[in-house]
């Protein structure tokens, strides 16, 4: 069943990204981090969200336009990546349910640098 409340920046959801094609992240129940503008996410069906994956037990690079997320710091019980690189825009309904909010400044400025980053957008945000 779809998660029905508010959406915010920042906040993370279990979400429905299944069907993926080649290396895109999916699955039935993946966490994701919003990081869309609050303008948006109360007026239109569609968030952008960044997928995080668990980075304990696997043999897996962290590469440097990833973030690490500590654990427990967005509600969840593992070490996260924040993987920038993936960032998508999903209709709403795919959220399942609200996980927590990723509250740490350093943290959502570090992945607003990467975003940029990846998009190719050239100037560090300093602050929020």
């Amino acid at each position: 069943m779809a998660y029905s409340g508010p959406v915010h920046r920042w906040d993370l959801f279990w979400a429905d990204l299944d069907f993926p094609v080649g290396s895109e992240q999916g699955g039935e129940r993946r966490p994701v981090l919003v990081v869309s503008n609050d303008g948006v996410n109360a007026f239109l069906p569609v968030i952008t969200q960044v997928p995080l994956t668990k980075l304990e037990g696997k043999e897996r690079k962290v590469y440097p336009f990833e973030v690490i997320l500590p654990r427990g710091i967005v509600g969840t019980r593992w070490v996260s990546i924040a993987m920038p690189q993936q960032i998508r825009t999903i209709d709403k309904t795919r959220l399942i349910e609200k996980i927590g909010t990723l509250l740490d400044v350093d943290l959502q400025v570090e992945i607003e640098n990467r975003l940029l980053e990846h998009l190719g957008i050239a100037f560090e945000v300093d602050d929020l």
